[in-house]
């Protein structure tokens, strides 16, 4: 689904102006968490109680879940706005198991989708994605760096992982997590489109590079964007399914 120029993906007007600086589409598995950046929208508190009680199932005995869920996500969601998010989502994709739905499921794999529009002084796509690739390949978290053709145009892959350790009764404990990232300079804007995709499900990497490739190809910058410096308006298209219960 693809909402119309002057609409966002929930079908409210968006702020002016109205047409959108970029869009895209992402599949059926991502649920989108509210950044309350739309003031059309319900205060941001009333939609995190919302996304909470879908995220929980609804149920009574899960209130205080729900009220520290909504809590928590709130305060993430008014910080990812302040570092230039414009869009947050949870994916939830099932595992193994038939197409044609003979099988069940073997697992759920999560993931977390994080797209933002960053300041960049680009001169030239081509060249700052030049540049961005060098950055990204000095980090100190390493990881592939590889510029790579989209139909929106130059963009930078980065894949990188974390090893996480914390102490606990039982002794040392470690977690890792992979993200995926794209760069994505826009056409003649010193901005750039970072499109972030997270996950600690790392044995399912191929899975969410394929993920993300699918959504990265749906990209389409606004020819009147072009005009419009600073406005960071994003109308991602998304299915409007309700978020499912993490108990399964």
């Amino acid at each position: 689904m693809r909402p119309e120029p002057d609409a966002g993906a929930d079908g409210h007007e968006n702020p002016e102006p109205a047409s959108p600086a970029f869009r895209f589409e992402v599949q059926p598995e991502f649920h989108e968490i509210p950044l309350g950046a739309n003031p059309d929208d319900a205060p941001l508190d009333e939609q995190m109680v919302a996304f909470a009680r879908d995220y929980w199932g609804g149920q009574a005995e899960r209130e205080p879940l729900c009220a520290l869920t909504a809590a928590l996500y709130s305060v993430n969601s008014r910080h990812l706005v302040s570092e230039g998010a414009v869009y947050y989502a949870m994916g939830v994709f099932p595992v193994g198991g038939g197409e044609d739905g003979s099988k069940s499921q073997e697992r759920v794999s999560r993931c977390n989708l994080l797209v933002s529009v960053q300041e960049l002084n680009n001169p030239d796509p081509v060249l700052a994605v030049a540049g961005i690739a060098e950055t990204l390949a000095r980090r100190k978290d390493g990881g592939d760096v590889q510029p790579v053709r989209l139909p929106a145009g130059p963009a930078v892959v980065h894949i990188a992982g974390t090893r996480m350790v914390w102490e606990s009764a039982d002794g040392e404990q470690e977690r890792f997590s992979v993200r995926i990232e794209i760069w994505l300079p826009f056409p003649d804007e010193d901005r750039v489109l970072l499109m972030c995709l997270s996950t600690t499900d790392v044995q399912d990497l191929y899975m969410y590079q394929a993920v993300l490739a699918d959504i990265a190809d749906t990209i389409a910058f606004d020819d009147s964007s072009r005009d419009r410096r600073g406005d960071p308006a994003v109308s991602p298209a998304v299915a409007s399914t309700p978020t499912p219960n993490p108990f399964g």
